[in-house]
């Protein structure tokens, strides 16, 4: 590639090009100080074209020749600042633009460097005739050298991002700025078809920092979901690319949340592609966002707690922009998730639902520090109610029962599984109960197939157990009413009884001492339900294990249902201790890792991001306190003494999350 000369044009080529030591032909030419080439008298801005043409054949022959002094002298001046005094006016611009359109031909290899300052140009700022003309000359460049595709591709690659400060001669705003750089990419892409993966590779190579701001962040995802509107092949990676970034501020936002010890209140962020966004906290007096060094964001780092080189005020405000960045492109991704679906026919909603579920398998479920990507799945299973929520519930079934599969992966399905059938609004009472019927047969195959050896309490070898278990309870304490079953379908299932009460284990799987009673028939509950008794029971003491606040809660409500009375048992359990799950303990064993994901893993907790807010809203079962069969007589110390317990317990399973845990104990490793 030639070697542009550093040396300043000498001042008879700025007269030819009409630069600004050129007075005689600045005098000559009123409008070359005209900031429009649209009002341009067409006459002058002819001669003006002869003039360049002129000069640049006579540049590109002289390069040709060895002489590289006018053709460095070109490339010099097409990228000169165009705010500096050394800039070309705008006509001779336009002109130079024109003239090599015209030439595209003689741009060969040798000319890589002239083509590169012509990539440079700020073309879609200007007015609409010069933006035009630059597609013009795009069009011509690649038709007439394909290798030259990669480089067009990657510059206007790079105008789909934010722009922090547009230019004093822009013409136009940023989003027409976008709209353009859209039409050039869709005009080369119909030229070279076959550019589609030099596309891709671009788009992977410019994704921004996490470190940068909402508005930098927002604008690309925005701008790369708009390639799908021409470029619908690569809408699987596009969306993958989406939801790698989402998952990587997600699990950021737990990091700092686990770290920090008060309560973030998350903010409404309306972002506006148009606005002028110095920082993601443009209402600070800093950007402190800007300030956070690379290494807290490094990837291999991920799982380490980030240190605190911060005052926690200044932690507040890291969360929050983080927040912020997540919120507006959930925003971006759920819009255009809602957009497609209704512009689209049941296969390819259908294609889409399967899209996501394979980028959940891959990006989402393999961390369990992502809080709010995975509404992402939660969100398009609702669009399909007959057939996409009951197709996640058998695939994450499917999933916890792959053996293949690294075991906190099947644990984290399981929590899936009580997570979306407590959550989601569109399951019905039949999908409800089958989900509730096969989590209670798997724990009565499970209990069946241990020895009496094998019956001792133990979260390391029985932590898929103690993970379904939970999730029953789980289930229990939210959808308890679709549990119920009518008359007509009870009927129905009583002669499925002996069936189910085969596949419970033996007597010896039962502790000797009744600690719990049966309800006494009150409601007629879901097969599964009809002997929990032996699940809770069992010596695997699964009371114990599980969440306390999972447990509690469903103690109380069990007994108010009449489904199970199990408080002797919780009270005899406060005198009993197994290894890394009594309270304080201080180890870093594997069983306090297993202990705490079964514990404190609830993928659907509250969604708490305000601006995206809306798409979940209606599709969410939210925490419903039943107040049916409390006493109405609470006059007596003890009386709200007790209130306030089960208050908090309520308050716990309508949180963002039941029982935050430190995320160390969250690592897949």
């Amino acid at each position: 590639m030639p070697v542009i000369s550093q040396q300043p044009p000498s001042i008879e080529v700025k007269q030819a090009l009409g630069g600004k030591e050129t007075p005689s032909l600045m005098s000559q030419s009123p409008m070359a100080t005209e900031d429009s080439v649209e009002n341009i008298n067409k006459e002058k801005l002819a001669n003006i074209k002869r003039m360049m043409r002129t000069y640049v054949d006579g540049a590109l022959r002289e390069k040709d020749q060895g002489n590289l002094t006018r053709y460095n002298e070109l490339v010099s001046l097409l990228m000169t600042d165009p705010s500096s005094e050394e800039a070309p006016p705008l006509v001779k611009l336009y002109t130079w633009v024109v003239v090599l359109s015209e030439s595209v031909s003689s741009l060969d290899k040798t000319c890589a460097a002239l083509v590169d300052a012509l990539l440079h140009i700020d073309w879609a700022t200007r007015d609409n005739t010069f933006a035009s003309t630059f597609i013009q000359f795009l069009q011509n460049l690649v038709s007439a050298h394909s290798f030259y595709t990669r480089a067009v591709i990657d510059s206007l690659i790079g105008g789909l991002h934010y722009r922090l400060r547009m230019p004093s001669h822009a013409k136009v705003p940023r989003s027409a700025v976008y709209d353009r750089t859209h039409e050039a990419l869709r005009s080369v892409l119909r030229i070279i078809p076959t550019a589609v993966d030099l596309l891709y590779t671009s788009v992977v190579n410019r994704v921004p920092h996490l470190r940068h701001n909402s508005a930098v962040q927002a604008t690309y995802i925005s701008n790369i979901l708009r390639i799908l509107e021409y470029m619908p092949h690569l809408q699987r990676q596009i969306l993958a690319l989406c939801i790698q970034q989402m998952v990587k501020i997600d699990s950021h936002i737990q990091i700092e949340l686990d770290e920090l010890e008060e309560d973030v209140d998350f903010e409404t962020y309306d972002l506006s592609l148009d606005g002028d966004y110095e920082s993601d906290a443009s209402d600070d007096e800093t950007d402190d966002e800007n300030n956070f060094s690379d290494d807290e964001f490094d990837e291999e780092d991920e799982d380490e707690p980030v240190e605190k080189k911060t005052s926690e005020s200044r932690q507040v405000r890291f969360i929050k922009s983080m927040v912020r960045k997540l919120d507006a492109m959930m925003v971006l991704v759920l819009r255009y998730l809602s957009n497609y679906a209704i512009n689209a026919t049941s296969e390819e909603r259908s294609h889409m639902y399967k899209t996501l579920l394979n980028l959940f398998d891959q990006q989402i479920v393999m961390t369990l520090k992502s809080r709010y990507t995975q509404f992402l799945l939660f969100y398009f299973s609702s669009l399909e109610v007959n057939v996409f929520p009951e197709h996640f519930i058998k695939h994450l079934f499917d999933s916890m029962n792959d053996t293949s599969r690294p075991g906190i992966i099947r644990i984290a399905c399981a929590a899936y599984i009580s997570s979306y059938v407590a959550r989601a609004k569109v399951l019905d009472s039949d999908g409800v109960q089958s989900a509730m019927n096969t989590l209670c047969n798997w724990c009565y195959a499970y209990l069946d197939q241990l020895d009496d050896a094998m019956l001792r309490p133990d979260p390391i070898k029985h932590d898929m157990f103690y993970a379904v278990m939970q999730a029953i309870m789980y289930i229990f304490c939210f959808r308890w009413r679709d549990l119920v079953m009518q008359d007509n379908d009870f009927d129905a299932q009583e002669d499925d009884d002996e069936e189910s009460q085969s596949n419970a284990p033996e007597n010896d799987a039962l502790d000797k001492v009744p600690m719990i009673v049966i309800g006494n028939g009150t409601r007629k509950w879901c097969r599964g339900l009809r002997n929990i008794g032996v699940l809770l029971q069992s010596k695997l003491n699964p009371l114990k294990v599980c969440s306390p606040m999972v447990v509690q809660q469903f103690a109380k409500i069990a007994s108010e249902t009449d489904l199970v009375y199990v408080h002797a048992m919780l009270e005899n359990n406060k005198n009993v201790y197994i290894s890394g799950v009594t309270a304080g303990a201080s180890d870093g064993s594997r069983g306090k890792h297993i202990l705490a994901t079964v514990q404190s893993f609830f993928p659907f907790d509250p969604y708490n991001l305000k601006s995206s807010q809306h798409f979940i809203h209606d599709i969410y079962f939210e925490w419903i306190a039943d107040d049916d069969d409390e006493d109405e007589d609470e006059s007596s110390d003890d009386e709200n003494e007790s209130d306030e317990e089960e208050q908090a317990m309520e308050q716990g399973l309508s949180a963002m999350s039941i029982s935050p845990v430190a995320p160390q104990f969250m690592s897949l490793s």
